[in-house]
């Protein structure tokens, strides 16, 4: 694989959509952030790792998805992975991902445990596929979580000393930092941790679903 073969393969795009800030809808809706809606209209398809808004008539990979976002570029033909546009993409996807790509230094140490990791994750291709499928789904939970978190801790403050100090106040300053430590390590997980984290956490993950 080349670079692009490889992110477009690693990256999956409920886990990138959840980390930029964007809910996902059932049936794998979201409010396109390319345009104003009110119903979402850009739809996730998770098999093939793509995306595609009926409402802006664009779709395509994790790579178009991040050309688009965060260089506000219309999307073009094949050519567009051959030029800057789509290589600053990339790279920003490399690195938000952990993925060392485009790092030249990587450590023999690192390459082999990625090699390792790749072939193990191809004997047990079919677990693997549904297991990946459920971590996204646990980081998307996460993410979702945090921001209602945020939300609760802003929205239901006390303004004064004598107002009841609403519980969805405290359940926010009470979980917030352990749920942003958890999505930060659970974005950076490899496989083997991500087995950990399943482990230790599942009944938790239930709840906060």
């Amino acid at each position: 694989m080349n670079v692009f073969e490889e992110i477009r393969a690693r990256v999956p795009i409920s886990k990138m959509l959840a980390l930029y800030g964007m809910e996902m809808h059932h049936g794998n809706k979201v409010l396109c952030p390319f345009h104003n809606e009110k119903t979402p209209s850009f739809i996730v398809y998770p098999k093939s790792n793509s995306w595609h808004c009926f409402g802006c008539g664009v779709g395509g990979s994790v790579i178009d998805f991040a050309m688009k976002y965060f260089d506000g570029v219309a999307l073009e033909a094949a050519k567009k992975y051959f030029d800057g546009v789509a290589l600053e993409a990339a790279k920003k996807l490399d690195s938000d991902f952990n993925l060392a790509l485009f790092n030249e230094d990587a450590s023999q140490e690192k390459i082999k445990r990625q090699v390792v990791q790749r072939a193990e994750r191809q004997v047990f291709k079919g677990l693997a596929w549904a297991f990946d499928s459920y971590m996204n789904k646990v980081f998307t939970i996460l993410c979702d979580y945090k921001n209602l978190l945020n939300k609760w801790k802003i929205i239901h403050a006390p303004r004064s000393e004598d107002e009841a100090i609403n519980p969805l106040f405290v359940e926010a300053c009470h979980e917030l930092d352990r749920i942003e430590y958890l999505t930060d390590f659970l974005h950076y997980a490899d496989f083997h941790e991500q087995l950990h984290f399943y482990n230790t956490h599942r009944v938790e993950m239930i709840e906060i679903a």
